[in-house]
């Protein structure tokens, strides 16, 4: 269970909480979030809309509409961005959750670069302090992005998450110049398999579990982080529509 799988069960936990959640999917596909929020919603599996609304779902193609070879790129660029801003920031949500895919430069798209607030997601494993570096760095170099939130997915314990968060911190700093915060633990939790299986997410499915409680706190925290400066000069959108938007990114490797 990688980045989408957090997307998906956060948007679940924010949903529960009385929140209007847009989903926005830039990696479409059949393990995407938009395919596994769609089989929640096809089985009804989720809470009648009475008590709790689903996440709506806006499936956006990371990779820009082809372009001839005359003419003004940077143009053409700018207006397929600005679509997918107005698209997104019309919605008037609380909360956007984007599951950021990254380019083959390793950045965001410009939507994703937008948003208040940028979660790379680290399964604790051998190489994940790396991974997640790399992934920091690439962001720092291509965008300048100097502020990150840590999700630590699929822990088995906490006694050793510190250590690592800490270290990365400090490393990030020197080397990058950049702000690690942690953002929250979810716990490895055999729940979240049985979940799946039943094609619904854990915290609706196992709401008692441990991996529930820590979406439904990160759903709970997330809503008074401070939103980072962007400086990046946003689309008339941005500015009349101030929904809280997340990024959660994450290496290459972690995916569904």
């Amino acid at each position: 269970m990688g980045r989408t799988a957090a997307v998906v069960n956060l948007a679940m936990a924010l949903t529960k909480l009385d929140m209007d959640v847009l989903v926005v999917d830039e990696s479409p596909g059949d393990q995407s979030a938009s395919a596994m929020l769609g089989v929640v919603r096809t089985a009804g599996a989720f809470a009648p809309p009475s008590r709790c609304r689903l996440p709506r779902v806006l499936t956006v193609d990371r990779r820009p509409p082809r372009l001839t070879v005359m003419g003004s790129r940077h143009t053409d660029l700018k207006s397929y961005a600005d679509g997918r801003y107005d698209a997104v920031f019309d919605s008037k949500s609380d909360i956007v959750l984007i599951d950021a895919a990254l380019g083959r430069d390793g950045g965001l798209s410009p939507l994703a670069l937008q948003a208040d607030n940028v979660v790379v997601v680290m399964c604790m494993s051998a190489d994940a302090a790396a991974d997640t570096y790399v992934c920091m760095k690439r962001l720092r170099l291509t965008q300048g992005i100097a502020e990150f939130r840590i999700l630590v997915n699929l822990l088995d314990g906490e006694a050793d998450t510190h250590a690592v968060l800490d270290s990365l911190g400090s490393i990030a700093r020197d080397y990058l110049a950049v702000s690690v915060v942690k953002a929250g633990c979810i716990t490895a939790d055999p729940c979240a398999a049985r979940a799946a299986e039943l094609s619904r997410c854990v915290v609706d499915a196992f709401p008692s579990s441990p991996a529930a409680s820590d979406y439904r706190r990160l759903a709970a925290d997330m809503q008074s982080w401070p939103r980072r400066r962007t400086g990046v000069v946003a689309p008339t959108a941005i500015a009349r529509m101030t929904p809280r938007v997340a990024a959660l990114a994450s290496h290459s490797g972690l995916r569904a």
